[in-house]
């Protein structure tokens, strides 16, 4: 238990999460950072051990229009994660990311949980030809509060 725990929060801290901040650039060029307020342990899912003792997982929150960790959250967007952590010591996870951001539309984001960044692969709406790279997953804020904060990269997006 304690070892899925531990998987889950390491995972999740690193999964990521954005409030509204765009910057520079051409139009539909610049940076996004987006507050995650997840409810980890409401919603969090994990299977029991697969074949080779990996496990899947499920995960949401709300994205906060607040950038500040200690503010209240006003939510501007849903956030999803799943993904696969790997291996009987669940050493390494991967993740699938879906940002929704209300009347703008998806960002989708996946790869290997690790400090590099994460590829922006496609998205819906104001992002539906968005591409880029996330980054910024911070595992001490979630273990605060249950937040995260991270910033993409974005090229491609509408506004």
């Amino acid at each position: 238990m304690a070892k899925r725990l531990f998987a889950f929060m390491v995972g999740f801290v690193l999964l990521g999460g954005f409030a509204v901040a765009e910057a520079g650039g051409r139009k539909g060029d610049g940076e996004l950072v987006l507050r995650v307020d997840t409810d980890g342990f409401t919603t969090f899912d994990q299977t029991d051990d697969g074949f080779a003792g990996g496990a899947a997982f499920y995960v949401s929150g709300d994205i906060c229009e607040e950038l500040d960790l200690l503010d209240d959250c006003t939510a501007i967007g849903t956030f999803h994660c799943w993904g696969w952590a790997i291996g009987p010591d669940q050493a390494a996870t991967v993740v699938s990311q879906e940002y929704h951001l209300f009347g703008r539309g998806k960002i989708q984001v996946q790869g290997v949980e690790d400090e590099g960044p994460r590829a922006v692969t496609g998205g819906t709406g104001e992002f539906r030809n968005v591409r880029g790279e996330a980054t910024g997953f911070d595992l001490s804020t979630f273990l605060t509060n249950g937040d995260f904060i991270a910033t993409f990269k974005l090229i491609g997006a509408e506004k």
